[in-house]
């Protein structure tokens, strides 16, 4: 009887257990099928702006990122005194922990028209799986900070040079001076650049120096350039100087210059009186009151011929990097005394002259028993006026995998060297360390202890001796003690029914989700009333910056081409094929669409022109009747 008792719970048991299995392998189905999708489409939105303050003649980045989908269109707000330009997109896909996750960013240029304190509103994402919104961000905008030489602002020191060919002519004129003009792929050689403006007159930068040419890449440069006098040939000079590097990216023999655009400030002589006895023709009134012609210019160097040269392939090392100059490397690491198993820090720095965008972590000299993880690095310039000097600093853990080590192998880094033209190895000496065994002890339950000295009591009595049992290790049971046959079922329990009632809800919001999105793709209606809403905002913008330089021609282009765009979603037709004809027939004469389209065709043959109190009224009744046509 107990046999067949024992026999239906054992199966009871194993029912229970497959029961168990199969509702978690149904929930697990669940969740990939359903959750996961529904994961995936949830968005996250974000706004950048860099950098968060900037001047009046600069402009910033606005980055509008979105996660989770891979194309959406942000609704940009209109902000009184600023102006947005899109610059271009970027697709990021990667793979986190086995899921898909892909963002989109988008690039706007922003540009403001006076100086002060601005705040860009929260801007609306829409995209098929649904709308999000950005944080505000505020910002503030000040003074331009345009480069302005004079004869006061230059140094009162001057040094004396020689005009070279074709500036004794000049106003002004441009020098590059590299150090070398045979330079190898990806080496880094220091260039100076100076701009020269003759006394007497003054000058506003309205850009930095910039490279034309192949073959080379020049070096982002500071905004503020060393200021200095040299008189040249007996002339006084205001000199500006950057000091810089140029970087070879291709072989051969390439031609280089440089050039700046400026706006020189010209005095205007004034006239002699007729009796020639005025008080006003003396030169000190002349300086006084002179007035200034203003004469935007291109200040262009001489173009020069430098050389690119090939890596020699003869005693390249393994393990180069690309690294280029003189380098030295010095390594530490702590702890040095260590249970097995202990992470260890290494930090490695690599300093000198060079291109540190080529130069990477070094390497063990051998990584056998050692376990080494990526490497974290940062660079720290020493001198900016020393383009390319500076030292990068890496920090990586190791773990040894063998108790025995006695030492971290030794560390090598590999660079070329363009003055000896030669590949060389930096290697230091190996770090003793060492290691101790780890020492596991458990304690022994008090339970066992008591039957130990029982037993050992009895053995003293008949004289039998008993070994007491290894430490850590708990004694052979010969007795078999309680078995507990009962089993909770797995959807029983409480925290499983809280995440099946999750896993619900969540399928519930993706199937809404999806529903959702399938409206929209079978709504040709309401996708085209987006897209006109889309293209009458990116329209109305630039009508607005039509109004703001008084452009009457430009106005009625740009209100025929929106008039063009929005009809053509309408009447199903491309945009460059509807004319003058096509709105006689199909609008009323009356219409406002008709009367801006026929000043737009008038502009363009006869040269009309409108009031900015006209151009008002036409933007407000235009937007009214393009509104009304969805």
């Amino acid at each position: 009887m107990k046999s067949r008792n024992r026999n239906k719970n054992r199966k009871k048991v194993q029912e229970n257990r497959i029961l168990a299995k199969v509702l978690s392998l149904g929930y697990l189905v669940l969740f990939v099928f359903a959750v996961v999708p529904a994961l995936q489409a949830a968005i996250e939105v974000s706004a950048t702006l860099s950098p968060g303050s900037f001047p009046l003649d600069r402009a910033a980045a606005l980055n509008i990122t979105a996660t989770g989908v891979r194309s959406f269109q942000p609704e940009i707000p209109e902000v009184d005194g600023l102006s947005f330009h899109r610059r271009g997109q970027s697709t990021q896909m990667e793979f986190i922990n086995g899921a898909l996750s892909s963002s989109v960013t988008l690039t706007y240029l922003v540009q403001a028209d006076r100086v002060g304190s601005f705040t860009i509103p929260a801007i609306q994402v829409s995209t098929k799986n649904g709308t999000a919104m950005t944080r505000a961000i505020p910002f503030e905008v000040t003074a331009p900070q345009t480069a302005t030489i004079t004869q006061q602002s230059a140094s009162a020191g001057a040094s004396t040079t020689r005009l070279r060919s074709g500036e004794a002519a000049k106003l002004a004129f441009l020098r590059v001076t590299p150090a070398k003009e045979r330079s190898y792929l990806g080496e880094v050689v220091p260039v100076q650049i100076q701009v020269f403006f003759r006394d007497g007159i003054k000058a506003n930068l309205n850009s930095l120096p910039q490279l034309h040419g192949e073959g080379y890449l020049l070096q982002q440069l500071g905004r503020e350039p060393e200021q200095t006098r040299e008189h040249v040939n007996n002339t006084s000079y205001a000199v500006l100087t950057w000091e810089s590097a140029l970087s070879g990216i291709k072989e051969g023999v390439h031609e280089i210059s440089i050039e700046i655009d400026a706006t020189l400030l010209l005095p205007e002589q004034r006239r002699r009186s007729s009796s020639g006895h005025s008080m006003f023709n003396d030169p000190f009134f002349n300086s006084l009151f002179s007035s200034y012609q203003e004469k935007n210019v291109k200040v262009a160097s001489l173009t020069r011929t430098l050389t690119v040269l090939p890596l020699p392939d003869k005693g390249k090392p393994k393990d180069f990097s690309g690294a280029i100059g003189d380098f030295r490397l010095s390594v530490s690491a702590n702890p040095v005394e260590l249970s097995h198993g202990d992470p260890i820090t290494l930090n490695m720095t690599v300093s000198g002259q060079g291109n540190f965008d080529r130069v990477q972590a070094p390497k063990l000299s051998t990584e056998k028993g050692w376990k080494t993880y990526t490497p974290s690095s940062e660079f720290l310039e020493y001198d900016g006026s020393n383009p390319g000097r500076g030292k990068k600093v890496f920090e990586q853990a190791l773990v040894a995998k063998d108790v025995t080590l006695k030492e971290i192998p030794a560390i090598e880094f590999s660079y070329f060297d363009p003055t000896a033209a030669t590949y060389k190895t930096l290697s230091t000496n190996p770090i003793p360390l060492t290691i101790k065994r780890a020492v596991v002890e458990t304690a022994m339950p008090e339970p066992v202890k008591k039957e130990l000295r029982d037993k050992v009591n009895e053995s003293a009595k008949s004289d039998t001796v008993v070994e007491p049992p290894v430490s850590g290790l708990a004694p052979l049971q010969l007795v078999p003690g309680y078995m507990d046959q009962k089993l909770t079922p797995l959807f029983t329990r409480q925290w499983f029914q809280l995440v099946a009632v999750l896993l619900f809800l969540l399928l519930t919001t993706a199937v809404i989700m999806k529903i959702r999105a399938a409206h929209y793709a079978n709504n040709p209606r309401l996708q085209r009333d987006q897209e006109m809403k889309h293209l009458l905002g990116l329209g109305m913008k630039e009508i607005d910056q039509s109004l703001t330089v008084n452009d009457t021609r430009g106005f009625l282009e740009i209100c025929r081409k929106i008039i063009q765009e929005q009809l053509a979603l309408v009447w199903e037709v491309s945009s460059g094929a509807i004319t003058l004809a096509d709105l006689q027939k199909r609008l009323p004469e009356d219409s406002v669409l008709l009367a801006v389209f026929r000043a737009a065709d008038e502009s363009a043959y006869g040269g009309q022109k409108l009031s900015q109190q006209e151009m008002k009224e036409f933007v407000d009744r235009l937007r009214s009747e393009l509104e009304g046509l969805r």
